[in-house]
């Protein structure tokens, strides 16, 4: 029997990284287009939009029916609260028709000054559960881009608890490391995938410690998603929403996706031409993911290059305008060829003047001179003909604004945490811990706090551990994981129940669902996953009942003067999680892997959930009288991933209570700087 039962009509929502981008969107029926400023927003490498460009474009869209979201969803540092409490005012008074937002004190201050303006929590806020969902609910945001991870069951889970709509990717590139949990491209390079700047380190090439045979892989590159099957699902599932990834990617693809999903959408007996429409995309082998279930079969091709695009061959030799390819593929004159290296650093473009091909191999002529060596591999991503030039007349009748906002000195100021100097206020040192093996070994007069990050059945043991309990006392914190499937809020309700609400320990938080997974804990205090980098975003904290929260670890010196509060904790040693992952890498648990430029990482599993961990530890004792002189006195020792042992446990504290560098450690951004 035919199902007959009406669906919720989903938005189709398209991205545009360039006006071209955003007519080819418009023109395949998209109904709501999302796009970023040149500042502000996680695709930084992208044309992306001026305000003046934004004027034209919003109304030319509202013409036509379709709605414009602002990506404002990267972390603010101090300094720049000023410059985009203006760019806010902006948007306001252009009309967009909502913002998408990571930083939770840039949340804050559009709530409290630009009522006009929609909230939408970023996919970077890791929305994964309902608990993180009732969290967005308080903060008057409307709509919650979910976690790319969920299972189709666990998005309907989260529509169905009303209040706020939720957007699904549908289709387009997948980051391995959960968004906003990922610190790799900062840790290598300085450059923040949570300011906008991602490096992609999850698309190199590595090799296995010690190599054996075939050892090198791409374990961290996760084909594309394409749910173009699954689309009556979402609907029955409540999804309001369904985001097309690609805003780095050319109008083609955004005119083929939307083309595609526009036909599935409307007439879903279409669907198998859709599909057909969808192999010319230019994009990696598609998965579906976790959206049928969290199996973990098909996810990542271990043993393929990770670009983007048709896969052409490898370089043989090169000049600077000249490649020679070992491949049998025809290009033409015009084709868009991207040559990405094998060290995985950033991919060069260059058009095709000429090519011959001879005995397999192929002898390109490009436009312009790029520099590649043997053994990079060539990306078909664009055909001749396609990169029609831009118009930028979108409309007659531009938006009207003003550049500057008149209160904007007030905003910020209103808006941010107040400085309060405590002179009498004691340095106080925590110690994170995340096997029990640990417990009998923390005990020195150093520490004056612990931060139990336990799996379960570690929690469930110090449940039923009365003598540990009464030890730890009011010293200790509990921290559930960063990711806490729907399924297993129940079991950490009750962890969190015995242990802090009707307990002694204190909740420590690192996702906006911890929060409130639990009403009733007294003690609340924010880990540096709940990011903050500024002083707005303290007091957005601290309106949540948070007493405490703890700086970025990828933060530096300069922006911690600049927001220095006595209530943020400062990590002092910790092994620095790249990625954490809902998705098993192509490794052993356990195993060592190092890149091509010898940066050496080990991979983990932990309460259900994939890290890669940098071997180099990153260490800031000898800079402890600095933050005391500055006025902070709260610190953090970071145990997790160690094997519980009594002696270097010495050699650590001796580090801090001596202000000296850790052997082998580095300083991570302090020094160099955010980016």
């Amino acid at each position: 029997m035919k199902d007959t039962k009406p669906r919720r009509k989903m938005e189709l929502l398209a991205p545009a990284g360039t006006v071209e981008s955003f007519r080819a969107a418009i023109d395949a029926g998209a109904n709501a287009v999302y796009l970023g400023l040149t500042g502000f927003n996680a695709r930084l490498r992208a044309r992306n939009f001026t305000v003046k460009t934004l004027s034209y474009a919003v109304p030319f869209a509202h013409d036509r029916n379709v709605k414009v979201y602002v990506t404002f969803n990267t972390l603010v540092k101090q300094a720049e609260l000023e410059s985009a409490v203006h760019f806010l005012y902006q948007l306001e008074q252009i009309g967009v028709d909502a913002i998408i937002v990571q930083d939770l004190g840039i949340a804050i201050i559009i709530r409290k000054n630009f009522p006009r303006l929609r909230l939408h929590a970023s996919t970077q806020m890791s929305v994964h559960n309902t608990s993180g969902l009732e969290a967005c609910r308080r903060l008057d945001i409307r709509r919650a881009v979910a976690a790319r991870e969920l299972t189709i069951a666990e998005i309907g889970k989260l529509c169905a608890a009303g209040g706020v709509e939720i957007e699904a990717f549908a289709h387009g590139a997948l980051c391995y490391s959960l968004s906003g949990m990922c610190l790799a491209s900062s840790f290598f390079g300085g450059m923040s995938g949570n300011r906008g700047r991602c490096t992609q380190v999850c698309r190199r090439a590595f090799d296995k410690v010690p190599a054996a045979g075939e050892a090198a892989g791409y374990f961290f590159s996760p084909n594309d998603l394409w749910a173009i099957d699954l689309l009556p699902q979402l609907a029955d599932a409540g999804v309001a929403s369904l985001k097309i990834e690609g805003r780095m990617k050319g109008a083609q693809y955004v005119r083929t996706v939307v083309a595609a999903y526009r036909m599935a959408l409307d007439n879903p007996q279409k669907t198998t031409a859709a599909k057909e429409m969808l192999r010319h995309d230019m994009g990696r082998r598609k998965t579906r993911l976790f959206l049928e279930g969290a199996l973990q079969e098909g996810i990542i091709d271990a043993k393929n290059p990770a670009g983007t695009g048709i896969y052409i061959g490898k370089v043989e030799k090169s000049s600077p305008r000249e490649i020679t390819i070992i491949s049998n593929e025809d290009l033409n004159v015009g084709d868009l060829l991207r040559v990405q290296p094998r060290s995985g650093g950033e991919g060069v473009m260059a058009a095709v003047r000429s090519c011959s091909i001879k005995g397999g191999v192929l002898t390109v002529s490009l436009d312009k001179e790029i520099a590649c060596l043997p053994g990079d591999s060539v990306y078909l991503v664009g055909r001749g003909g396609e990169n029609e030039k831009e118009e930028t007349n979108l409309a007659a009748r531009p938006a009207q604004y003003r550049e500057r906002c008149p209160e904007a000195r007030k905003i910020m100021q209103d808006s941010m945490a107040k400085i309060t100097t405590d002179k009498n206020r004691d340095r106080r040192l925590f110690v994170k811990i995340d096997s029990y093996g640990w417990l009998p070994l923390v005990n020195k007069p150093e520490i004056g706090g612990i931060v139990c990050a336990f799996d379960k059945e570690d929690m469930r043991r110090l449940m039923h551990d009365g003598p540990a309990r009464e030890r730890l006392g009011r010293a200790a914190y509990i921290e559930p994981p960063p990711f806490v499937a729907e399924e297993d809020l129940g079991p950490w309700r009750r962890i969190i129940q015995t242990l802090c609400k009707d307990g002694p320990c204190g909740l420590m938080c690192q996702n906006l669902g911890h929060v409130l997974l639990e009403p009733g804990v007294k003690r609340l205090r924010a880990d540096y996953l709940l990011w903050c980098v500024n002083r707005a975003s303290q007091a957005s904290y601290a309106a949540l009942g948070l007493s405490h929260f703890t700086y970025s670890l990828e933060d530096d010196s300069m922006n911690i003067r600049n927001c220095f509060s006595q209530n943020g904790m400062i990590y002092l040693f910790t092994h620095v999680p790249l990625f954490i992952s809902r998705i098993r890498p192509v490794l052993e648990a356990g195993g060592h892997v190092v890149d091509r430029l010898g940066r050496q990482t080990m991979t983990r599993e932990k309460n259900g959930l994939h890290y890669l961990l940098a071997e180099e530890t990153a260490s800031l004792f000898n800079k402890r009288q600095w933050f005391e002189e500055l006025g902070i006195q709260t610190f953090c020792i970071d145990l997790s991933f160690m094997k519980p042992d009594g002696k270097v446990l010495d050699e650590i504290v001796d580090c801090y209570k001596n202000e000296k560098k850790y052997p082998g450690s580095c300083l991570f951004n302090f020094k160099g700087g955010l980016k």
